[in-house]
Formats: structure tokens, sequence, C-alpha cells
């Protein structure tokens, strides 16, 4: 799989978007409203803060190594120790899109399927998403330009129609519990917005800039934040952190005429492809990894046998969406070490050893 198929960058700065928002939406706000209660919306900038931070030192190393991306570096700078970091990115990115498949799968069982086995929904949606990576990135990246853009219009002006139902009051008293529910809504922001630094781990510096990642983590960022705002004060925290899917809990309460009132199923029309294309890109991602650490394989022949042991290892790992929400209240932990720690620490030591690398030359000139 080659990302020289990316034929615009603005299909780069869109993956970014999808893969930090596309399956947040479902059970993030009811998680992090339940604990942070009124302060969940501190974790959102905060995060964002800290990501750009990690992103700035990530793009100076990809500038330092033209050409390759992190998921090379790591391979090419650290031997064998590089290729046991890109495994342990395939399973954190296996049991990423585990979960997601679970997600969407129990998700469309409930509100669209009840009586269609899990099972087939689960097939149907890894049939596609092997298809489409199999078409390779430029395939995810056209399915991402035509989805995405338009499923945030039409959920922003669903959360415009609610402005008249919303409670203002529910975002007060600030600080009640001191630091405590600040930090719980930075925990619980770290998972969704830690996903940025998926871009790096695609793309070389000949394709992905700074500008695009910034771009990407600041408009999934505001998206987020208004998704969250929209739902608490709609819904209160307390009522939302009680709901399994707060968010579309929220649209349901829409209706703009007696011909109109379901208006919740044209914007969860659009966000199921969404869902779709954030398990595709984890799909690429792995298989790129696997090559990477085993040359000689073939990425896009390898697709359709990782997509049927996600499946497999979905339902293996999880039986219901309520053992998924239980590993995302402990996901952060992960994102810390792989999203931020890893990163932080390999980006410093290859920027250590390009600066080794440039005196010895100039010396020896």
């Amino acid at each position: 799989m080659n990302v020289l198929e990316i034929t615009s960058s603005r299909q780069i700065v869109i993956i970014g978007l999808c893969y930090v928002f596309s399956a947040t939406l479902v059970t993030w706000p009811g998680q992090i409203l339940r604990l942070a209660r009124q302060d969940a919306w501190i974790g959102v900038p905060v995060c964002a803060l800290v990501m750009l931070a990690i992103l700035w030192l990530v793009n100076r190393t990809l500038h330092a190594h033209p050409g390759k991306d992190l998921l090379t570096l790591f391979v090419e700078r650290y031997g064998w120790f590089g290729k046991c970091l890109v495994a342990g990115y395939v399973l954190v990115l296996s049991l990423d899109m585990a979960k997601d498949m679970r997600l969407g799968t129990d998700f469309v069982n409930v509100v669209f399927l009840p009586r269609t086995p899990a099972i087939l929904i689960a097939v149907l949606i890894v049939a596609t998403c092997v298809f489409m990576v199999r078409g390779g990135i430029e395939i995810v990246g056209r399915m991402a330009e035509l989805y995405i853009p338009l499923f945030i219009v039409v959920a922003l002006c669903a959360g415009l129609l609610l402005i008249p139902d919303l409670s203002w009051q529910y975002l007060q008293p600030f600080f009640e519990k001191g630091v405590i529910r600040p930090m719980i809504g930075i925990w619980y922001a770290l998972d969704p917005i830690g996903n940025i630094m998926i871009l790096p781990l695609m793309f070389s510096n000949r394709h992905y800039t700074f500008r695009q990642s910034c771009i990407a983590l600041l408009v999934s960022c505001g998206f987020l934040e208004f998704v969250l705002i929209i739902c608490q004060l709609n819904l209160s925290s307390t009522l939302a952190g009680h709901f399994m899917y707060p968010a579309y809990e929220a649209v349901r309460e829409i209706r703009l005429t007696d011909f109109l009132d379901r208006f919740d199923l044209p914007i969860v029309g659009l966000w199921l492809p969404t869902i779709v294309i954030k398990i595709g890109i984890n799909l690429y991602v792995i298989c790129s990894a696997l090559q990477r650490i085993w040359p000689a394989a073939d990425a896009r022949t390898i697709v359709p046998a990782v997509g049927a042991w996600i499946l497999v290892f979905g339902f293996w790992a999880f039986h219901t969406s309520v053992e998924v929400i239980s590993v995302n209240d402990v996901w952060p932990s992960m994102v810390i070490l792989w999203w931020i720690v890893i990163p932080v620490l390999a980006c410093t030591g290859l920027l250590l050893m390009a600066r080794m690398q440039r005196s010895r030359s100039m010396h020896a000139s």
C-alpha cells in the first residue's frame, strides 16, 4: 500500500477528522458527563493544546527524515526494538478496531435492526472495510471526503435546531469539586483527541504537514466540544450520563413538523459510513504496519485475513457494548503510552541521532 495514492491534502485533513470523532460520538459524551459533570468541557481544549505540542515535535522529526513516516522510522532507526514498537501499535489498533466494530454493530442492532443477528451486521461492516482498503488509501480518502463534511454540516444544523431547548444553567456551578472533575474530563478527552497521532503514522512529510494536523485537530475538537455542550445543555449532565447514546437521544428531541418527527434518521444514516471509514483506516494502518515488520508481505493481500481476524477477535473480546464502555474507562492509559509517551521519546531520540549525524558529517568535511 502506497500513500502516494493520496491526491489531495484536504483528504488527509478529513481522514484526521474522521479518526478523531466518528466512533467517539456514540458513547463518549455519556461517559465524560457521567463523571466530570458540568466541568467536562474543560478536558477538550486542554488535551488539544497537549497534542499540538506533540504534533509539532513529530513534524520536526519527519522533516529531519524526509519521505518517511513514523512506522518506517521506528523500523529503520531502532532495528528489532522498532519492530517491537510497530507490533505494539498493531495490537493497540487491533483492539481499537475491535471496539469500534462492536460499538457500530450494537448501535445498528439496537436502533435499526433489532431482529437481525449481530454477527451478520458485523460481517457486512467488516466486508465493506475490506473492499474499501483493498482499493487503496485513495478510496478511503474519497469516501471520507464525501461523507465527513456532509455529516458535520447536518449535525451542526441539528445542534442549532436544539438551541431553543437548551438550559444554560446546566453549565454551573464551575469547579464545584475543585480540580477533580476537570482532571476526569481531561482523562476522558485524551481518548478521542490523542487519535490525531494516526496521521504521522500513515503519511510522510511529503504529504503530511503540521498545518494539516492542526486543522484536523482544531476542527475535530471544536466539533466534539459542540456535541458535548449540546448534550449537556439539552439533557443535563446527570441525565446524559445515564444514557448509552446521549447524542442520539438529544437528536431525537428535534421535531420540525408532523412529517419530520424522526430527524435522527438522516443523521444516523450519515454517521454510519463515518464509523465504517474509521474502521477502514485502522485496517489500512494495521496492514501497513505488518508490511513494515515483514517486508515480503503484500499489504493488500493480507487485508481479508486481518479483517476476518478482527471480526472474530471483536466478538471474542467484547460480548456487548457495555464491555466496550468498561474498557474505554481505562483506555486513556493506552493513549498516554502509545500516542504520547512513545512518540515523544522516539521522536526525541530520532532528532538527537539526526543532529549527531549532521555534526559528524560536518567534522568529516
